[in-house]
């Protein structure tokens, strides 16, 4: 689970401006990306709710809404499994933009 291109960039300035103290922006990303994925999660979805990137998950599938359309996404076995496919798809949409 791991974010790619512009959403990468704009993640990492995002999360400096929510969630550090201006300056020690390497060692707090460092922090973050060393969590385990599931408390990763979290972080991410704040983020594409802040760009209006809107992922719910059920039972079938996760569905996104977003500025570029509305997406369908077949769950993977797993919580876990979905969870990453959850984000690999945002960040997708997100680098559409």
């Amino acid at each position: 689970m791991e974010l790619t291109g512009k959403c990468k960039e704009d993640f990492e300035k995002w999360y400096e401006l929510n969630y550090e103290t201006i300056g020690l922006r390497s060692f707090y990303l460092a922090e973050f990306y060393e969590l385990p994925e599931t408390m990763q999660y979290g972080v991410y979805v704040d983020f594409f709710d802040s760009v209006e990137i809107y992922m719910e998950i059920i039972k079938d599938g996760i569905y996104f809404e977003s500025y570029v359309n509305d997406e369908w996404l077949n769950t993977p076995k797993t919580r876990s499994e979905t969870r990453t496919a959850a984000i690999e798809k945002a960040n997708e949409i997100y680098n559409l933009k």
